[in-house]
């Protein structure tokens, strides 16, 4: 068992150093890891021999596959240490049971099964097996569908989550079928809330000594952060439709304008006087200033595609700048559709120290993005460049385990 404080590589400094974690996840659960380890943790990224999958995901730096060159690999394992290990053996599944059991948390996302599968000789290393010898291990578990009910052995891919979990339905045109968002947002959900429930889990430990089994399910994450949708259908019995470049059927809708997109929101009758009020200066209004139009409130009703008509013709007239100048000048959440070099740019971000460079001995330096927080006593997130595969098997098997130099080479390849 690890006492907070006992090791040496993390920064005393940061809310969760001195706690160490096992991270046996794939991409379900890469970011929760990555969470860990940028608050401080000594995330132990477990590989099989010749490195992870992940590595060779892409994109690429400079758009060319190889070794160290998978960005989606060096943004979700900053701040880790990496081990080579085969845990689908006796004496591999063995050292890693010796690990968990020096370790406050084990994050894994096999299926359901799985990690008892493994080390059949001593009772596997799920957590019942685990938590016999150590009651202080908080031990999670992400799966598409969770350890119980009907459909526990189901795979799923992001797209399957993000589709089942409610959001895809609501994605996307009223007349075209059912759209993703970019990126993988189903996993990236249930990382989050494994995060959460593994520092709440953290707490209760620090409270009463025991450890806990965290079940997490994609499915249920993603069903949980579904904003209106469910409650819609709640107090309606209606589902909810696809708005295309509307939200929810509000009048908050993204324009095109004269050099891209802008967000347009007109939720209070300020914001709506205000923007007709600058149509009609344009000659652009139509009747939108007659008394019909007073309620703010109508645009949500039968008049709503004669409005966004005029509203379109009068967006392309102006530019992103003048549209966000003039609507957060009036004190209204009006903003630019922001493009990927846009954001790498943005003085904002990088004023705040979100993006930071961080310097690789191994190849070139690269900006990071960094968390969306910012904790006031602790210093930013991105410290360590995501490790090689095995970079770390001397330091952790011999450091923690006492394991030989020709232990550790055996185990590693």
């Amino acid at each position: 068992m690890n006492i907070p404080g006992e090791i040496s590589n993390t920064e005393p400094s940061l809310p969760l150093s001195g706690y160490r974690a096992l991270d046996l996840a794939g991409p379900m659960g890469v970011y929760c890891g990555k969470l860990m380890a940028d608050m401080g943790a000594d995330v132990i990224k477990v590989e099989p021999p010749g490195g992870d999958p992940m590595r060779d995901v892409g994109p690429f730096i400079g758009g060319q596959p190889g070794p160290g060159r998978s960005l989606y690999w060096l943004h979700f394992n900053t701040n880790k240490r990496s081990i080579t290990l085969d845990i689908s053996t006796p004496e591999g599944a063995a050292t890693l049971r010796k690990l968990a059991l020096a370790s406050d948390v084990l994050l894994e996302t096999g299926p359901p099964g799985y990690m008892d599968s493994l080390g059949p000789g001593y009772g596997g290393l799920g957590y019942e097996s685990l938590a016999a010898e150590s009651p202080e291990l908080v031990y999670a578990s992400i799966t598409p569908f969770g350890q119980t009910g009907p459909y526990r052995d189901y795979k799923a891919s992001d797209l399957v989550g993000f589709a089942m979990g409610g959001y895809m339905y609501v994605t996307g045109w009223p007349d075209a079928p059912p759209n993703k968002l970019w990126g993988s947002q189903a996993y990236h959900t249930a990382s989050n809330r494994a995060y959460i429930a593994i520092l709440l889990a953290l707490y209760h430990r620090m409270m009463t000594g025991q450890g806990q089994y965290i079940d997490v399910s994609m499915h249920e994450a993603v069903a949980a952060t579904t904003e209106h949708v469910n409650t819609t259908y709640n107090y309606t019995g209606e589902s909810a439709v696809r708005c295309g470049f509307r939200h929810g059927g509000q009048f908050v809708a993204t324009w095109r304008c004269k050099d891209g997109y802008a967000s347009i929101t007109t939720n209070t009758r300020a914001a709506w006087d205000d923007l007709r009020a600058w149509m009609e200066r344009d000659g652009m209004a139509g009747d939108l200033m007659d008394a019909q139009y007073n309620d703010h409130f109508v645009l949500r009703g039968e008049h709503s595609a004669h409005i966004e008509e005029l509203v379109q013709a009068w967006a392309l007239l102006h530019t992103r700048q003048e549209i966000t100048e003039f609507g957060q000048s009036n004190h209204h959440p009006w903003g630019p559709a922001a493009t990927a070099d846009e954001i790498l740019g943005n003085e904002q971000l990088w004023g705040r120290g979100y993006f930071t460079e961080v310097v690789s001995p191994d190849g070139p330096s690269l900006v990071y993005p960094g968390d969306p927080y910012r904790l006031s006593e602790f210093p930013l997130p991105v410290r360590r460049a995501a490790p090689a595969p095995g970079e770390d098997n001397v330091e952790v098997l011999s450091g923690i385990l006492g394991l030989s130099a020709a232990d550790v080479e055996r185990l590693s390849v």
